[in-house]
């Protein structure tokens, strides 16, 4: 039995015609400590804007990619956009991320350091 149906998922037969799905991609994380805290969950209550887009893909069990297509001028920060793909469909996620990317080449980007 393999790893995906013995945890109750069987990948389909023949490939599905759903086409892939964008997000926001998730947010840079700020920079520096976080502010000191009494409250034991305050970690994970100050994680949810960091997976708010990813988590329910994360569960679903879709492939999913974030690309930076673009560097806002004003802040050097990346802005992106996350691609989903249909479970089973890494083929079809990494065919568009490929085209989307030589679209938008970002790898010699590089932000300004002050």
């Amino acid at each position: 039995m393999s790893a995906a149906t013995s945890h109750g998922r069987t990948p389909p037969t023949t490939p599905t015609a759903t086409p892939p799905l964008c997000t926001p991609p998730p947010p840079p994380a700020a920079p520096g400590a976080p502010p000191p805290h009494d409250n034991p969950l305050m970690p994970l209550l100050n994680s949810y804007p960091m997976g708010v887009f990813t988590s329910v893909f994360n569960v679903t069990g879709q492939p999913a990619i974030s690309l930076p297509i673009h560097h806002d001028d004003a802040t050097g920060l990346p802005v992106g956009v996350q691609i989903v793909a249909a479970p089973w469909r890494e083929d079809l996620l990494l065919q568009v991320s490929r085209t989307l990317e030589l679209a938008h080449p970002w790898a010699d980007r590089r932000p300004p350091v002050s």
